[in-house]
This record gives structure tokens, sequence and C-alpha cells, in this order.
């Protein structure tokens, strides 16, 4: 194996590395009051936001894992909605 194969293997496994290692942070517990995908049409690989209502009244964004948004209906609690149906 050449240097420069040698140096792009090691270049790759570390990209891979560091990149198994992301997750998208939970978002704050609420009610959810909405749903949205931000680049329609959304697919595993493009956003999905929900919004939700927290005890203070305040409306909060985040983004959430295809299946969480699939788990999660408006008027459900969140986290909880997505653990229910694991």
């Amino acid at each position: 194996m050449n240097r420069r194969a040698y140096a792009a293997l090691v270049m790759t496994t570390c990209a891979v590395a560091l990149l198994a290692g992301c997750s998208l942070p939970d978002g704050p517990a609420g009610v959810v009051a909405a749903k949205a995908e931000r680049t329609p049409p959304a697919t595993a690989t493009r956003p999905y936001f929900l919004t939700v209502r927290t005890a203070d009244g305040e409306r909060k964004d985040f983004q959430v894992y295809i299946d969480d948004y699939d788990r999660c209906a408006i008027g459900e609690r969140y986290p909880q909605c997505k653990e229910s149906r694991a």
C-alpha cells in the first residue's frame, strides 16, 4: 500500500469514527405544538423539527430524527412520545 492510499484510509477511518459519535441533543420537555419538515419533501437525510410548548408557556423548536418525528403527534408530551412506541 502506498502512502497516498494509506493516508486516504486513515482519513476515512477518522471521519467515520467522528461521525458515528454525532447525535442530536434532546429537546426540552413539553407538549408537541407543531411538526415541520424544513426542506420538503423530507427524507431520512433531511431535517425534521418539532415545536413544543414548555411548562412556562414558551415555544421551542428543535431538530429530531425521523423516527421521533413519526412517533410524536401534536398534543403528545415530549420526550415521552418518542420512547412510548420504540
